[in-house]
């Protein structure tokens, strides 16, 4: 007999991302404020920036000198709060979605405003590449339909997959997102 499995499904989702104003509320560094650097979900920690600093030592090689260094160490992430922009004090969050169907964060407690806390702007490392390359598949060739079963089996080439002859638009647009299609299978 074995240890049970733990399963994750049941955690709750964060609400502190990095780039985030956050609030140390317990700890050496309590009633610090400072930006999240970067979020560790494995060990439910975050870094802030500038607090919670710790020595390092590191030896010398060719490419560093060594010595001792002030590194960010690591704080739980329920010890901290975001704040309040309005009001400038630590808060709970909530999301909230707005008339357009945005989702964003409120602020909700008693000392609190209410207001929206915005997202940070997220700036990838390496951009994202639009450029259609020579694996891409040309967009009329990917609902070609190439070969029809005797069984009513209409088969799409670059797709690959399956879908009725005789099903319904609505039909043949459900069997696509269950084959993993991005288009519908029959129109």
């Amino acid at each position: 007999m074995g240890r049970r499995q733990v399963f994750d499904k049941f955690k709750k989702p964060w609400r502190i991302i990095k780039g985030d104003t956050v609030f140390v509320r317990t700890g050496a560094e309590r009633t610090k404020t400072g930006v999240v650097a970067q979020v560790n979900r494995d060990s439910n920690t975050v870094v802030v920036e500038g607090l919670n600093l710790k020595k390092k030592h590191v030896k010398k090689t060719e490419e560093q000198p060594g010595g001792i260094y002030l590194v960010e160490g690591k704080i739980h992430y329920s010890n901290v709060a975001l704040m309040d922009p309005e009001t400038g004090l630590p808060c709970r969050t909530t999301y909230r979605y707005l008339e357009d169907g945005t989702k964003v964060r409120v602020a909700q407690g008693k000392k609190t405003s209410g207001s929206i806390i915005p997202f940070p702007e997220y700036q990838r490392k390496k951009p994202r590449s639009v450029v259609v390359g020579p694996k891409c598949t040309p967009e009329g060739e990917v609902n070609r339909v190439t070969y029809t079963s005797s069984r009513g089996y209409a088969v799409l080439s670059a797709a690959g997959c399956y879908g009725f002859a005789g099903a319904s638009a609505h039909v043949g647009f459900a069997a696509s997102r269950f084959f993993g299609c991005s288009q519908p299978l029959l129109r």
